[in-house]
């Protein structure tokens, strides 16, 4: 008499638990993804497979941005990859750019940094120079 209950139970011991995430092949948290969505309530309803599919949606929008801003930040001989990288990666890149074309991203003042050359016009007075505090 084989196939006793014992051995039925040694099988689902044995058995290793998996996150959907690595299941899928991805780095993004499937099961975070998975709560919000029920949480924010965008749905009545949704299938077991949507928060995969966004989940893999966001971790490619999220390489493709940092792999255009690595490239930017390489061109422009700097280590550290900035803000200012990021937005010229979604303005840069086509295929980012067209989803994004309606949502406006949010941009922050810029401190006094290195501005653009700017052609400088012939003037017909020179400025008098301002007293100093």
């Amino acid at each position: 008499c084989s196939g006793g209950p014992s051995e039925g139970s040694e099988a689902k011991a044995k058995k290793s638990r998996s996150s959907r995430s690595s299941r899928a092949g991805l780095l993004f948290p499937v099961s975070r993804i998975d709560r919000q969505l029920r949480r924010g309530l965008f749905a009545e309803r949704f299938g077991a497979r949507a928060p995969v599919y966004l989940a893999a949606v966001l971790q490619w929008v999220t390489h493709k941005t940092m792999d255009v801003a690595g490239t930017i930040c390489k061109n422009s001989k700097q280590k550290c990859i900035s803000p200012s990288h990021l937005h010229a990666a979604l303005q840069k890149c086509s295929v980012l750019k067209q989803p994004l074309r309606g949502a406006a991203v949010p941009r922050r003042h810029r401190r006094a940094g290195p501005q653009s050359q700017r052609v400088a016009s012939p003037s017909k007075k020179k400025a008098t120079k301002s007293k100093k505090r």
